[in-house]
């Protein structure tokens, strides 16, 4: 089953071959999907080679073809190249460019997408910096991409010590730096400042964070938040707050709890996560997460209550049966996915997957809305 526009798409068939040729690591994906409601039947591809050099180097490049949608024809090409060293006087040092081009029938020009990101990952000092050029006409169908006609940059700051009181095992402090310009209006889209002026993870493997998030958003045309709430089109600068604790993840029961307060956009907004895991032994574990978000506006108010319920249970190393239940007050939709995962032998494994979804009437009565079963197989030949 395939996704187009959120809508499930059957696929007649499709194959995978990945493998390894000397130095170069080459991947290949088909799959042909049959008429529906949502779209055509169409045949898609995707096609990844790269080519390994020194000890954590590789150029490599990028194909994909077909549109899901079934709409127009779609290409992608692309390449990158990523340097990286673990040697830079005892430290490591990396660096990655790529770059792409796609071809979709009706859309000419600034349809390119290129980039670079320069790191120094180290445990005391943790820096990088990226930067991304996308086109207004930039359309990976068989990807994503987050937003089109931008002009990206992030710098991300990162100076983690490690001191010998009060049973703190390392300290994070965090300082990142996001821009977005959009190449189409010719301004500032959205700017976002990230600190963590307090991030201490314990031996014991307790977790505190509390971050401080000043962030301004431009919206061009009004933006529909919530049903029947629309911000108007203008300039918005807002603060943000984060508390979070998340207890051992080693023991018996766990506990995690979020909170995002302060303003927003014309008003404020509170968003609580809470989650409690319980792991009963080897083969059981179960947990039960809340989110509740409270926004209140000049243009409108809204509550959204999200819940979810995880069980899981491993008959034995080699068999798992895995179940997800969720339910938001928004959509007033039920879902349940349990997932079955037999490990025939390291390599060889098969999934058996069945997903159903309820709707909640006006009598506050569930339906039934949909019940979908999927098989998979993988096979691993090692030659």
């Amino acid at each position: 089953i395939g996704l187009v526009n959120g809508e499930e798409v059957p696929i007649l068939f499709g194959s995978k071959l990945t493998g390894k040729v000397g130095r170069f690591d080459v991947g290949i994906m088909d799959v042909k999907t049959r008429d529906s409601d949502v779209a055509p039947g169409r045949n898609f591809v995707v096609g990844r080679v790269k080519a390994n050099f020194w000890k954590q180097s590789y150029v490599g490049a990028l194909f994909t073809g077909g549109d899901p949608a079934g709409i127009s024809s779609n290409r992608l090409g692309g390449v990158d190249l990523k340097l990286f060293t673990s040697n830079f006087r005892g430290k490591n040092l990396g660096l990655t460019v790529f770059g792409s081009k796609t071809d979709t029938s009706g859309l000419r020009g600034k349809d390119g997408a290129c980039g670079a990101e320069v790191t120094y990952p180290n445990d005391f000092i943790d820096v990088g910096y990226r930067y991304r050029v996308q086109g207004e006409n930039y359309n990976p169908a068989l990807g994503f991409v987050s937003r089109r006609g931008v002009r990206f940059s992030e710098l991300r700051t990162n100076f983690r010590p490690r001191p010998k009181f009060w049973g703190i095992r390392q300290m994070n402090y965090q300082f990142n730096y996001t821009s977005f310009y959009n190449l189409t209006f010719r301004a500032v889209e959205s700017r976002k400042i990230f600190t963590a002026p307090l991030n201490w993870r314990f031996h014991g493997g307790e977790h505190l964070e509390y971050n401080w998030q000043p962030t301004f958003e431009r919206l061009f045309v009004p933006f529909e938040i919530h049903r029947g709430v629309m911000i108007p089109a203008g300039s918005y600068w807002f603060h943000r707050h984060r508390l979070e604790f998340n207890s051992a993840q080693n023991k018996p029961v766990m506990f995690d709890m979020t909170y995002w307060f302060g303003s927003f956009y014309t008003g404020f907004s509170h968003e609580l996560r809470t989650a409690v895991s319980l792991r009963k032994n080897r083969h059981l574990t179960t947990s039960v997460e809340v989110q509740q978000y409270v926004v209140r506006l000049k243009e409108g108010d809204f509550d959204t209550r999200l819940a979810l319920l995880k069980f899981d249970y491993s008959f034995t190393p080699f068999l798992a049966l895995s179940n997800f239940i969720q339910y938001d007050t928004d959509s007033h939709n039920l879902g349940l996915q349990s997932r079955l995962r037999w490990i025939i032998k390291p390599g060889n494994e098969m999934f058996l997957v069945v997903n159903r979804a309820w709707q909640q009437n006006t009598l506050d009565r569930f339906e039934a809305l949909r019940t979908n079963f999927r098989a998979k197989l993988n096979y691993t030949f090692r030659f």
